[in-house]
């Protein structure tokens, strides 16, 4: 019917062109704004929703399977092997030899932060390559655009499908394979070429997991419904065929290798490793279709289970809605063979699931993308009668409900905003700073790789995956020798105990049962019931090894580099004290370091000694201010220069100690009733009262004295040293009762010999504090040099310490007599000193402090480590001294070895 209104004639001039340009502009606009720009909006939906905080969350250590196959990617790409360790078959090749393509051309496995970052990195990018792919198989089944679009929405946004294809799994690539497999199946029907390709994707599916196999029922249903409208026979023939050829590269590569058939040896698997001394594919095979995990209509069994605990409550919508549209389309497929193949292919993953046998939380990957397009084949016919508009409108409203669902479950929150993973990168950068590389270690494999991969910080080449020490031969046996005394730490993760309990790995579990908490890192979760928590723990089994050597070394250069001026080590405040000097020269002489012990003994020698040959006690600002002795200062430089002497045969470093000899026991030696006392030093003004300070006297060194200057009673000397500590510690001085410490200082009566409290002002001189705990480390030394049975027994009246470290792990800086605690603080000098006991009276104990309060507390200096407050000399000096009695680092050198 005619316009009544017709529209005013153009100017034949313009009218054509204008007409024609307007055409192709609404061409453009219908090309732009359809189906590429749906698709290009999915796609950012699903780069938004899987990138989002996806190195953070999940955690690495969630599922072990990752580390494994960032571990044997890294060893296609660094060794040249499908696995660091023997191939066990437990898996066909493809997928982690895809993975480590992917790091070889990003740059390898530290790319993105850790390996498993950047393996993650991978499966998003898989991810975005199944939307358009899982789009259009929703379009070619039947659905509608704004069903399927809803399809590849709820497979980007789904709770579920975040959580589990953010993880770095050969499920997740095996899937791009099928759908690539399909989408070429179903384009393909009257086009051989691509159902070739189709045939030959699905074969790289299967080498990516085998698992596909349980899919190929449904694969084949799509290629035999269609054979007779294209190809025919030949049709399935075409797809089969390279499908084979592709696959069979995997019992090929066996068959070549000889490990194809069982050898005759009894195959034994346990976990992820192989106990055995042969490998087989057919073997393996075996144990994978035999693994137990409760049968199908047990609802006990892992599939029941994982359903109630895990799936259902991250998402229960797409899983009994999709469950459901799955039953629906078999149903429908009597009549509509699109529906029958959508339904068959959700079907067969739910019937993986479960069939009984062992199932994994992750392997719901199987069947995500499937459950989705089930629910839109569904939806299709109701779709189809509503106008395009609406049927819009109606599709962008479901997934607003959808959204809206998931939001307000909570289901979100922590896929974006937790971060457990943190602890996991806080113990990588610690490890690598502070273990020696050299340590043998047994670990996760989650961080496997990214200790072994040399490209973020030192590599540990003698690290282990839990599951070979449990399993492998080579392993267990060739590097571990069936000994946990050879295991240096344990990197524990939550439920690893167990792993070594049920894989049976004596190596681990024992060593765990003789190792201390070296350090421990948590990222802490919200509140809510998918959030998670990851907890990271170093274990130092209980031994000195690599790390008391590095300790000791990058100690003593801190110690030189922030203190040391030309041999001098100057305290914060400007003085130095001939005790400062002492311990120089003794770690020096230790640590055989010729070139540090003749600065500081040159500096010692210019500016302190004085014409009797003995230091001034304290030099400031160019002088000596105090030209008083410290005994201990004196008997430890002259230890210092015989040691030396007799290290680096040097006659007159041996001539200068011999010197001093005489001189301390003029000067530093009190005789009462005949019987030699080591006094603190010449300072005191004569009077009835001798001070005595316990922890100078020196009972390893005067044997070493006697031998060198025999003029002298030295070995009396041993003998008064130990009535004074076992009269003084346990000693009441009063009504105050005593907790059996040593006091700081205490007085010995001239005439009578009898101990007393020493009245120095403003000081409580009976408390046990920075100077009393000296006196452990120097009588613990005399028992290992000279096995003392008064060193001994001394040494097992620290029960008060012991009963200290068992209730809070360390012992304070300072106790009054009775063992009450004057302080909440610690000291370096009290655990050395504690720990010098404990090394003989309770071994297990001392582990306990030294791995707590020493190996734990070193922080790194850049170079170097230091221990309290890095301007504190006194404490280096015994972090250092502390340290090394742990490691046996303090040999008798007066003994040539």
């Amino acid at each position: 019917m005619a316009n009544s209104h017709p529209a005013r004639p153009m100017s034949p001039s313009l009218s054509r062109p204008r007409g024609a340009f307007m055409a192709r502009a609404r061409a453009g606009l219908r090309a732009l704004w359809g189906e590429p720009a749906l698709v290009l909006g999915l796609l950012l939906i699903g780069l938004l929703a899987q990138g989002l905080n996806m190195f953070n969350y999940p955690a690495s250590t969630l599922v072990d399977d990752q580390g494994i196959y960032a571990s044997q990617a890294w060893a296609v790409l660094r060794e040249g092997r499908l696995s660091p360790y023997t191939y066990i078959y437990d898996h066909a090749p493809g997928g982690w030899i895809l993975i480590a393509g992917w790091m070889w051309l990003t740059g390898g496995p530290g790319a993105y932060g850790d390996a498993i970052d950047s393996g993650r990195m991978l499966m998003l990018l898989l991810h975005l390559a199944m939307v358009p792919l899982l789009y259009h198989l929703a379009r070619k089944l039947g659905a509608g655009m704004p069903l399927a679009a809803l399809c590849a929405f709820l497979f980007s946004v789904s709770p579920l499908a975040v959580f589990y294809q953010r993880l770095l799994l050969l499920d997740t690539i095996m899937l791009f394979w099928v759908l690539l497999s399909l989408d070429l199946l179903l384009n393909g029907w009257g086009r051989l070429s691509r159902i070739v390709l189709s045939g030959a994707c699905f074969g790289l599916a299967l080498l990516s997991k085998e698992a596909a196999f349980f899919l190929l029922p449904g694969m084949l249903f799509i290629a035999v419904e269609d054979r007779r409208r294209h190809q025919g026979r030949f049709a399935v023939v075409s797809w089969v065929l390279p499908m084979v050829m592709v696959a069979s590269a995997y019992p090929l590569y066996a068959l070549l290798k000889g490990e194809l058939f069982p050898s005759g040896t009894t195959a034994s698997f346990s976990g992820s490793g192989y106990a055995g001394s042969n490998v087989s594919l057919l073997d393996a095979l075996i144990w994978q279709v035999t693994r137990g995990g409760g049968g199908p209509f047990n609802l006990n069994n892992a599939f029941w289970e994982l359903l109630r605990t895990d799936w259902l409550r991250r998402d229960a919508f797409l899983l009994v809605g999709g469950a459901l549209a799955v039953f629906m389309n078999l149903v429908r497929g009597v009549r509509d063979r699109r529906a029958l193949a959508a339904g068959l292919l959700g079907a067969l993953p739910l019937l993986y699931l479960a069939r009984g046998g062992v199932v994994f939380n992750y392997y719901i990957l199987f069947a995500i993308p499937f459950l989705c397009l089930n629910l839109a084949v569904l939806l299709a016919p109701v779709f189809a009668r509503i106008p395009a508009r609406a049927s819009g409108v109606l599709g962008v409203a479901l997934a607003v409900m959808v959204i809206s669902g998931y939001w307000y479950s909570g289901a979100f929150q922590p896929l974006y905003q937790e971060r457990p993973d943190q602890a996991g990168r806080e113990a990588l950068t610690w490890i690598k700073e502070q273990v020696p590389s050299e340590s043998l270690i047994i670990a996760p494999d989650s961080l496997w790789t990214d200790l072994r991969e040399s490209s973020r910080g030192p590599a540990f080449p003698n690290v282990h995956s839990h599951w070979k020490v449990a399993a492998d031969p080579d392993i267990r046996t060739g590097v571990f020798n069936d000994d946990w005394r050879t295991v240096d730490y344990l990197i524990m993760t939550p439920g690893l105990e167990d792993s070594f309990i049920s894989s049976n790995n004596t190596v681990a579990r024992e060593a765990k049962q003789n190792a201390q908490l070296l350090k421990r890192w948590e990222a802490a979760p919200g509140d809510g019931r998918l959030h998670q928590r990851q907890v990271i723990e170093l274990w130092k089994v209980n031994k000195p090894g690599q790390l008391e050597l590095t300790r000791l070394a990058d100690s003593a250069g801190y110690t030189s580099r922030r203190f040391e001026r030309d041999g001098a080590f100057v305290s914060p405040d400007g003085t130095v004290t001939s005790e400062s000097q002492s311990y120089a020269m003794l770690r020096a002489v230790w640590s055989d370091d010729r070139a540090g012990f003749d600065r500081a003994w040159q500096w010692t020698r210019t500016h302190l000694i004085d014409r009797d040959g003995l230091p001034a006690w304290l030099w400031r600002d160019g002088a000596v201010t105090d030209p008083n002795t410290a005994s201990d200062a004196d008997v430890d430089i002259a230890l210092a220069l015989l040691f030396a002497g007799q290290r680096w045969d040097d006659p007159a470093l041996l001539d200068a100690g011999k010197r001093m000899l005489p001189a301390i026991w003029r000067r530093d030696v009190a005789v009462v009733r005949g019987v030699p006392y080591l006094t603190a030093g010449d300072w005191g003004e004569p009077s009835s009262t001798i001070a005595l300070n316990p922890s100078y006297f020196s009972p390893h060194a005067y044997p070493i004295f006697q031998a060198v200057d025999p003029d002298h009673n030295w070995t009396g000397l041993v003998d008064s040293s130990y009535q004074v500590l076992f009269a003084a510690s346990s000693a009441t001085f009063g009504r105050e009762r005593s907790a059996g410490l040593p006091p700081d200082w205490v007085g010995l009566d001239r005439t009578t010999g009898a101990l007393t409290p020493l009245p120095f002002d403003r000081a409580d001189t009976t408390r046990y504090g920075y100077d009393a705990a000296r006196t452990y480390w120097r009588v613990a030394l005399h028992l290992r040099w000279n096995d003392d049975g008064r060193a001994r027994a001394y040494l097992t009246t620290a029960g008060f310490l012991q009963n200290e470290v068992d209730r809070e792990g360390r012992v304070r800086a300072v106790y009054q007599r009775d063992g009450t605690p004057t302080t909440t603080d610690s000291s370096l000098v009290g655990t050395a000193g504690a720990l010098a006991a404990l090394l003989t009276l309770n071994p297990a104990t001392a582990n306990v402090l030294y791995t707590g309060q020493l190996a734990a507390a070193a922080q790194p200096a850049n170079p170097g480590v230091y221990w309290g407050h890095p301007d504190d000399l006194y404490a280096q000096a015994w972090g250092w001294f502390a340290t090394a009695m742990y490691a046996d680092a303090l040999p008798n050198l007066w003994i040539r070895r």
